[in-house]
């Protein structure tokens, strides 16, 4: 690979890691995936040398760790709100839903309108236990948000001392 485009991918994966951290707030764009799939460019870019394949393993592992914790800190929230158990599968069914025809931000809103008109069908149509449960969602997902934050920093800063420190 000539320097030139070695740099140039270099470039492009500090994009990608900007972009992933900015894709953690913004459930449009898949963050902690994306550090990782930065990381693996620039590795790439790099030859392995600096960053190699037990790094980007644990880096993978973090961000399958981060997406797990999007959806299960989001149903906890719904759990903890009241929320059946047939609520969440509802919600998740709708989730898919929304995703397949609007992505990522189709999915958040596709679960919590699913919970929010299942609970309210749940609740005898009482509103304001249905919000209770969807309340808890958006804790939840606020929640998830903070952990897959502290997920994409704890990524970047090993990206960062294995590509320059170790």
């Amino acid at each position: 690979m000539s320097p030139s485009l070695a740099e140039l991918l270099k470039l492009l994966a500090y994009v990608g890691l900007v972009a992933g951290v900015i894709g953690v707030v913004l459930p449009v764009i898949p963050g902690p995936i994306l550090i990782w799939l930065s990381a693996l460019l620039w590795a790439w870019a790099d030859g392995f040398q600096a960053v190699g394949w037990p790094t980007l393993v644990v880096l993978g592992g973090i961000a399958i760790l981060a997406e797990i914790s999007d959806v299960a800190l989001a149903a906890l929230g719904a759990k903890s709100g009241g929320a059946s158990w047939v609520s969440m599968i509802v919600a998740s069914i709708a989730a898919i839903i929304g995703f397949i025809f609007f992505n990522l931000i189709g999915a958040l809103i596709g679960a919590f309108l699913g919970l929010l008109v299942w609970e309210t069908y749940r609740q005898g149509w009482q509103l304001k236990k249905a919000w209770k449960a969807s309340g808890g969602f958006i804790l939840g997902y606020i929640a998830a948000m903070a952990v897959k934050m502290a997920f994409a920093v704890v990524m970047i800063v090993i990206f960062v001392w294995q590509a320059f420190y170790a």
